[in-house]
């Protein structure tokens, strides 16, 4: 009888730690995609400032300013809600005392706040261009400004770092990690075991399809974070004419080349197959 009673407890135990788990999960989930959102409205907010250095008339220029400067409120805004859902995941793994995944997920927090900080500075400097009147003041505080977000994109960027990381350590805290589909040992796994093993373990982090890539030869490209790195899973067509696709997996994705591939940053071409072959191609997994 107490065999079964203790059997019973521990089976409620593993229950409510994967509960647990998938909650800090979700959490991180929530705060990526709000990133996303603040990304979005960054892009803007530099689409704006670019437009402002290409006009001659000041009140053209004030307008753009105060146009990147309403996208830049509405991008901390969404960094904002990014913050409070690391902040919950952080509490999430301290209950589990899962102390590298609640460590992780603070750091993510105290990134966002930074960013929030730097975007800040950034809309004092707007705030100033849209309503100056001489040229060259403007253009000051446009370059300040460009200078302040950029700061505030690499912030965004290690605190998406960090948030990998929290993914990574609360997968080892308590729940075991199944390791048949591949081994850190291995020197050359097969690609197929390494395609299964990140489709099973990974972290889905965003798909581009045929419709937005409108390439003639890229036809799906997935991303997926795993013990702390960004894989690519890429459809890439036979030829032009053909819907048949050949299946690639890319390694060691550094963040900012998923996200520059996936949004455009500053000055890039506006096709994703230029942007897969400056980011993402290099990267070919040394798979058989």
């Amino acid at each position: 009888m107490l065999k079964n009673t203790l059997s019973i407890l521990l089976f409620f135990n593993f229950i409510i730690l994967n509960a647990q788990v998938s909650k800090v999960k979700e959490e991180v989930k929530n705060a990526y995609e709000y990133y996303q959102d603040a990304f979005s409205k960054i892009k803007n907010a530099k689409t704006y400032i670019s437009n402002a250095f290409n006009e001659s008339s000041v009140n053209d220029i004030q307008s753009y300013a105060s146009y990147a400067e309403d996208e830049l409120n509405l991008a901390k805004n969404y960094i904002s809600y990014a913050e409070d859902e690391a902040d919950d995941a952080e509490d999430e793994a301290a209950s589990l005392n899962c102390d590298d995944a609640k460590e992780n997920a603070s750091d993510a927090e105290d990134y966002f706040y930074e960013a929030k900080n730097k975007l800040n500075s950034a809309i004092s400097e707007l705030s100033s261009a849209s309503y100056e009147d001489d040229i060259d003041y403007i253009s000051d505080y446009l370059n300040n400004a460009s200078s302040y977000i950029n700061n505030a994109i690499n912030s965004l960027n290690y605190a998406v770092d960090e948030l990998n990381n929290t993914l990574k350590n609360i997968n080892n805290c308590g729940v075991p990690n199944d390791s048949n589909y591949y081994s850190k040992s291995d020197d050359k796994p097969s690609c197929q075991n390494l395609l299964n093993y990140i489709l099973q373990k990974g972290y889905h982090k965003g798909t581009l399809s045929n419709y937005n890539l409108d390439s003639e030869w890229l036809y799906e490209v997935k991303s997926y974070s795993l013990d702390s790195k960004i894989y690519i899973i890429a459809k890439i067509k036979k030829n032009e004419y053909s819907y048949q696709t050949n299946t690639y997996i890319f390694c060691d994705i550094p963040s900012s080349n998923w996200y520059n591939f996936k949004n455009g940053s500053y000055g890039d071409s506006e096709s994703y197959g230029n942007r897969f072959h400056k980011y993402i191609i290099k990267h070919k997994c040394d798979c058989y």
